[in-house]
């Protein structure tokens, strides 16, 4: 009789555990109602010479475009403004 008690509470402590994990997740994900930036915490950047997307603390920049490292910048300089 023990035996059959104790697994309909640990079964009921799953449950409840369970319950709760799944209300916290719905209240986290109601908060957040920006765009996909504000949900993953950070936006995007295209890189403008091969084309690889960097998130924006990483990027460098330059005349309003982004590169993904300093050699990418160097060399679309190079390129495309003589």
């Amino acid at each position: 009789m023990g035996l059959i008690r104790l697994l309909i509470i640990a079964a009921l402590i799953y449950l409840a555990w369970r319950v709760a994990k799944n209300l916290l997740s719905q209240t986290g994900s109601r908060s957040n109602t920006g765009t996909d930036a504000d949900r993953d915490g950070q936006a995007m950047l295209k890189c403008a010479q091969c084309g690889v997307h960097v998130p924006a603390p990483e990027a460098f920049t330059h005349n309003g475009r982004h590169f993904c490292c300093q050699e990418h910048q160097r060399l679309y300089l190079e390129h495309h403004e003589r």
